[in-house]
């Protein structure tokens, strides 16, 4: 396995993504977000990835006619 220098921490991936830590364990326990597991305890997360998890819950809203 290649070892990627990239991955970042739990509390990283909050910070990039404006939530708290909990809200992160949430994402992974519903399964929205890829993590890696390297033990129960030690989690990663590759940010591209996530992002591009996250961008399928995206809604385009549409313009108000006046």
């Amino acid at each position: 396995m290649k070892i990627n220098p990239d991955l970042i921490t739990k509390d990283q991936l909050a910070k990039i993504l404006g939530l708290k830590r909990r809200g992160v364990e949430c994402l992974v326990a519903k399964r929205k977000i890829p993590v890696i597991r390297i033990s129960h305890r030690c989690v990663r997360f590759h940010p591209r990835k996530v992002m591009q998890a996250l961008e399928r819950y995206e809604v385009q809203e549409v313009g108000r006619d006046k």
